[in-house]
C-alpha cells in the first residue's frame, strides 16, 4: 500500500522533468557543487545486528545534554573522551565490546524509557542508558 501511495506520488515529479535538453555545463562563474556528505563506513567486521547499538544514550535526559555515551561503527565516547571501538557478536544477543583497554559487554534492551543498552563493564554492575532524542 505504501508503495503505490509512493509511486502516485513520484509519477507526476517524473512526468515533469525534461529529458530532451542537456543539462546545463557550469561555468566559471558558477561555483563548483560541494561532495554530498556520506557516512563513514563500518569496518568490514562490524557485525550487523549490532546496528541498534549505535546512536547517543544517556541515563536520563540531563546526561544527554552533559557527558552522553555516543556510540559509532568505530569509536565510544563519553563527554569529551572517547576511545576505538570493537564490537564481537556474542550470538545470544549481546556484545562484547572493547573500547581502549575497557572491556565491556553491550546488550540492547527496551525499557519504559524507550530503546537501550545495558553495559557491563569489567566486572561492575551493569548500567542501563536510554537513547537520547
Amino acid at each position: 500500500m505504501r508503495l503505490a501511495l509512493l509511486a502516485l506520488i513520484a509519477l507526476p515529479l517524473l512526468a515533469a522533468c525534461d529529458s530532451s535538453s542537456p543539462p546545463a555545463q557550469q561555468t566559471a562563474a558558477q561555483p563548483a557543487a560541494k561532495p554530498a556528505a556520506s557516512k563513514p563506513a563500518a569496518p568490514a567486521n562490524f557485525p550487523f545486528n549490532a546496528r541498534p547499538l549505535l546512536g547517543t544514550w544517556g541515563a536520563d535526559a540531563a546526561q544527554c545534554t552533559g557527558s552522553a555515551i555516543v556510540v559509532t561503527a568505530t569509536t565510544y565516547a563519553v563527554g569529551t573522551r572517547s576511545a576505538e571501538l570493537k564490537l564481537t557478536d556474542n550470538g545470544d544477543g549481546t556484545f562484547a565490546a572493547t573500547a581502549g583497554n575497557q572491556r565491556m559487554t553491550l546488550t540492547p534492551i527496551f525499557g519504559p524509557a524507550g530503546e537501550g543498552i545495558k553495559i557491563a563493564q569489567g566486572e561492575g554492575k551493569p548500567v542501563n542508558v536510554f537513547r537520547c532524542r
